[in-house]
This record gives structure tokens, C-alpha cells and sequence, in this order.
């Protein structure tokens, strides 16, 4: 029995570990399940969040060191974990869901990211 969970536990391990966003340590306020790149800190005072009867939007903001290749990279790695679909660079679909990131700043950084959550109905 022993010589068969071993490997049961160790493969469920490996799993659980592909299952984390790789390096994110926060999450935006507005949309509770995006997770942010390792440094890059949310601008709250700036995001809005509407909700209605028909649906949400979203518009948050975060800033912080990289490049916008590495933002991409760590979404675009991340985001399929969490069910979206990327649709085109930096625009991604869920459900009902329409999630837009753009990402400004020179080559070497700071940068400057837009997020914006939308219901597609």
C-alpha cells in the first residue's frame, strides 16, 4: 500500500503547485481573483467599480518594476490557470466575462498597468 501512495501523494504535489500563480503575492481589490506580478502594487485610490443588474465593470490600476513583456509573460502563464481564454495580446474572455490588460512603460521599466473587467452581455 505504501509503495502506491507514495507516488499518489508526490504526482498531488506536483499538481497543487502548477495550480498557484507563479510568483503573485496580491490580488486587485476590484477583481478579487487577478492576481498581481511579484512588485507590482495596485493603485486603489484610482481603480472604480460599477455594478448593476446587468453586469460589472471594472477599472483598476497597478504600477511597479519590469517590463511589459515580464507582465505579459506572468499573465499569459497565469490566467489560463484561472479558466480565461486569451483572445488576442492582453485581452482575455471567462464565461461572460471580458478582462483587457494594457501594460505602459519603457523597455526597462517602471510600468503602469490598466485593467478592465467587463460583463458581455
Amino acid at each position: 500500500m505504501r509503495r502506491f501512495l507514495a507516488p499518489l501523494l508526490a504526482s498531488g504535489l506536483v499538481l497543487a503547485a502548477h495550480a498557484v500563480p507563479a510568483a503573485a503575492t496580491d490580488y486587485l481589490a476590484g477583481i478579487s481573483d487577478l492576481p498581481l506580478p511579484d512588485g507590482i502594487k495596485e493603485e486603489a485610490e484610482k481603480s472604480t467599480v460599477f455594478d448593476s443588474v446587468i453586469g460589472r465593470i471594472v477599472t483598476a490600476y497597478a504600477k511597479g518594476p519590469g517590463s511589459a513583456d515580464s507582465v505579459h509573460d506572468f499573465y499569459e502563464s497565469t490566467l489560463p490557470q484561472l479558466g480565461w481564454d486569451e483572445t488576442d495580446e492582453g485581452n482575455w474572455r471567462r464565461e461572460n466575462q471580458v478582462l483587457k490588460i494594457d501594460v505602459l512603460g519603457p523597455e526597462a521599466g517602471p510600468v503602469t498597468v490598466t485593467y478592465t473587467l467587463s460583463s458581455d452581455n
